[in-house]
């Protein structure tokens, strides 16, 4: 993008030395030079609220970035939540999750992915789930507005959900959505120990 910043009317030789000058010269001088650094104000004021940060977040308000090669990131991974029934997990606070069930034997920890990714892309997440105690526990991903389609070949699944039934390990769950939730599939990745 080409700056708006007009230097070219400014006389870089006026006032000149040794002789009476016209005092409209200044003033056009002057202003010509005002109009300059108020242009230069709003660029630099717009480069620093839209250019991404070294040293803090950077939110790109959904925009697309292309041609980037990514080295040495990571996934945000918030503290465990504890649930119970059914709980509301918000995609935007982090793509791993750790989830500590509580809900017991016929009750079913129902987690509703909510603020799934924007449309034309697909949200994507790791879910790690354990449970509180050594009580059987049952997992499912639910929705209220779409199809959650399961993989359940590798893990007892009921009308309850997944069957926790080892208390010491971690389940560990893909789960994504290419329509905003319109549609969620879920795999277990595996249980592990």
């Amino acid at each position: 993008m080409a700056s708006n910043i007009n230097y070219s009317n400014i006389d870089e030789n006026y006032p000149v030395a040794g002789q009476d000058n016209d005092s409209q010269g200044f003033r056009d001088n002057f202003q010509n030079i005002k109009t300059a650094l108020n242009t230069a104000s709003t660029e630099i004021t717009t480069l620093q609220n839209d250019t991404p940060s070294l040293t803090g977040d950077n939110d790109f308000n959904d925009k697309t970035v292309k041609k980037v090669i990514f080295q040495d990131t990571a996934m945000s991974a918030p503290s465990a939540e504890t649930i119970s029934t059914e709980t509301n997990v918000d995609y935007t606070a982090g793509h791993y999750r750790r989830l500590i069930l509580t809900a017991e034997k016929n009750d079913t920890n129902n987690v509703v992915i909510t603020n799934w990714s924007p449309a034309e892309s697909m949200g994507n997440m790791i879910l790690e789930v354990r449970s509180n105690n050594s009580n059987q526990k049952f997992f499912k991903v639910t929705s209220s507005s779409g199809d959650v389609l399961t993989d359940t070949a590798n893990l007892d699944f009921s009308g309850n959900g997944f069957d926790m039934a080892d208390p010491s390990a971690k389940y560990v769950f893909q789960v994504w959505s290419p329509d905003q939730g319109a549609n969620i599939f879920v795999y277990l990745l595996g249980a592990f120990k």
